[in-house]
């Protein structure tokens, strides 16, 4: 049983954008996983302490793998590029991956709660999730992602030319190419 799931990614240490190649590329070789399509990317203040910006995407998937399953998998995309655990809450990181929609399912166990508690509230994680799923509605708030942008206050994200990353203008991406 396959399902629609959206993940954010962000950076702000390195070269943001190849850190976000990279982890859009280990994702396209996970069994059971397919890249449906990729927002554009988007260059964000920080939440929390001073430290360098972000730069976010998100990116939808078809999963067929349980929720805990794919959370273990991404950490180990985060570990693999770099991502150290155990660190000060919001500290600046090389990749982070959160899932943020579970087609419109409520995930909620110690390790994951899907979906992402602070969605709602993040600009970051809204604009590009408004590209690929406007109407999706938020399971526990009964919103759709672009009702909830649309409450959101002014926040510094800018969208931002991409180098390497795939062209959001593509519905269907051909990066899964195992």
């Amino acid at each position: 049983m396959s399902a629609t799931v959206y993940v954010g990614l962000g950076s702000n240490e390195g070269d943001r954008e190849a850190q976000l190649v990279a982890a859009l590329y280990a994702m396209s070789r996970i069994d059971a996983v397919a890249v449906l399509a990729c927002s554009s990317l988007f260059d964000s203040a920080p939440v929390g302490p001073e430290q360098p910006r972000f730069l976010n995407a998100v990116v939808a998937l078809e999963c067929g793998v349980a929720p805990q399953r794919l959370l273990c998998i991404l950490q180990q995309i985060e570990e693999d590029l770099g991502r150290r655990r155990g660190g000060p809450r919001w500290s600046p990181r090389p990749i982070d991956l959160d899932i943020l929609l579970w087609d419109e399912q409520v995930v909620a166990d110690p390790n994951l709660q899907v979906p992402h508690l602070e969605l709602h509230k993040r600009r970051f994680a809204l604009e590009p999730l408004a590209q690929l799923a406007p109407e999706v509605k938020h399971p526990v708030l009964g919103m759709s992602v672009k009702e909830l942008l649309g409450k959101l206050a002014p926040q510094d994200v800018h969208k931002r030319e991409a180098r390497w990353w795939p062209d959001a203008s593509t519905a269907r991406l051909p990066v899964n190419d195992s």
